[in-house]
């Protein structure tokens, strides 16, 4: 069943229920609307776990309340009918509402690993081919972990680029990071970037060894842009573990 008429209809049950409530004023109702306001707000706010045992709780509670009170009082049994359809109200709304929640929950929940699902399926950028942010770093854990076996270095180049232009500043970002693409080893080296930064991850290398790749890239900017000067600044830097690189990489993570 679709889930937009579900809601509806949930929705449309509560309302119809709390109408009946108020229209036929059937004994303890004003303490229903006090206790059914103040239960719809907890349950919104306590753990999921527990909603469905509290609703089943307040339920009962009412019921043996209700019960008792008919006892004790020796009411007639035109008023335990009333009190019968006063706990029926009741027990439907509170039920309503719970099945209401859950299925806003699950809506929840099944956004989340929606979400989870297209990061995950998201791991090159459609243009240049690098990687995306999350999956850089989900890729240099596997690096740092296959560097430490080995006992080879990692070392992280940052690009920056200092193009002022913003028509033309996409367009470079793109032509460098297609360039480092060229630059680095293939299924080794890792390339992501974001706010006009390239970050290069390189693996199994020392300072000699990077500062080689380095002026190899230059070399195909200079050759693919026709320029003298290099249209950005740069660092580099040797990591010591993952956690170095997530302080390098900041908010972007």
């Amino acid at each position: 069943m679709n889930k937009n008429f579900t809601m509806s209809i949930l929705i449309l049950a509560i309302l119809v229920n709390g109408w009946a409530i108020v229209f036929l004023q059937l004994p303890f109702y004003q303490e229903i609307i006090f206790i059914g306001s103040v239960s719809v707000l907890l349950m919104t706010m306590i753990h999921e776990r527990f909603v469905f045992l509290y609703a089943i709780s307040l339920v009962l509670s009412y019921g043996v309340f209700l019960t008792v009170y008919a006892f004790i009082n020796n009411q007639s049994t035109e008023i335990q009918l009333l009190y019968m359809y006063d706990h029926l109200l009741f027990t439907s709304f509170i039920m309503l509402f719970w099945i209401l929640l859950n299925n806003l929950k699950n809506i929840g929940y099944e956004h989340n690993e929606l979400i989870r699902q297209v990061q995950l399926l998201q791991k090159y950028n459609g243009e240049t081919g690098i990687l995306t942010v999350h999956e850089f770093m989900e890729q240099s854990l596997w690096l740092f972990k296959s560097s430490e076996r080995s006992k080879e270095e990692v070392w992280f180049v940052k690009i920056t680029i200092k193009h002022q232009n913003k028509r033309t500043k996409q367009n470079l970002q793109e032509t460098l990071e297609d360039l480092a693409m060229k630059t680095i080893r293939q299924k080794i080296d890792l390339v992501t970037s974001a706010d006009s930064v390239i970050y290069i991850l390189l693996k199994g290398t020392n300072e000699s060894g990077v500062l080689r790749v380095y002026d190899r890239y230059v070399e195909n900017v200079r050759s693919e842009l026709n320029l003298i000067e290099p249209p950005f600044n740069h660092s580099v830097t040797k990591l010591s573990d993952h956690d170095q690189l997530i302080d390098l990489m900041g908010d972007l993570r």
